[in-house]
């Protein structure tokens, strides 16, 4: 593999690995109140779409990953909207707390992908 290669695979798994800390960060903002104010949810949302846009292009090739994403950015969106309402708000809070466990679970594989990485 080329230089550019492996700095654009780095790249790209960086970007991964940034999508899963946001999409954690905003299920905990559900359920942790201090979580919420480290990252108000308007800048979240920002950093969440640049992130998206920025992966686009390599999502485009494989319907499956693409896929994939587009599950998790629907149940977190359908969590978070669930937390706003007070009848569900207290079922939102736990299904956000279940499903950030498999967030961060993937974080953490794509950190340690991205830490090979550099080691190529």
């Amino acid at each position: 593999m080329t230089d550019d290669g492996k700095s654009e695979l780095l790249k790209i798994s960086a970007d991964v690995g940034k999508y899963y800390a946001f999409m954690g960060q905003a299920l905990r903002s559900v359920y942790d109140r201090e979580a919420s104010a480290q990252l108000p949810s308007d800048l979240l949302d920002a950093q969440i779409a640049q992130i998206r846009t920025a992966l686009a292009p390599v999502l485009e090739k494989n319907h499956v990953v693409k896929e994939n994403f587009e599950r998790v950015d629907q149940d977190v969106a359908r969590i978070r909207r669930a937390a706003s309402d007070g009848a569900q708000r207290n079922t939102a809070i736990e299904e956000a707390k279940q499903y950030a466990v498999g967030i961060q679970e993937r974080a953490k594989v794509v950190s340690d992908l991205v830490a090979l990485f550099r080691r190529l």
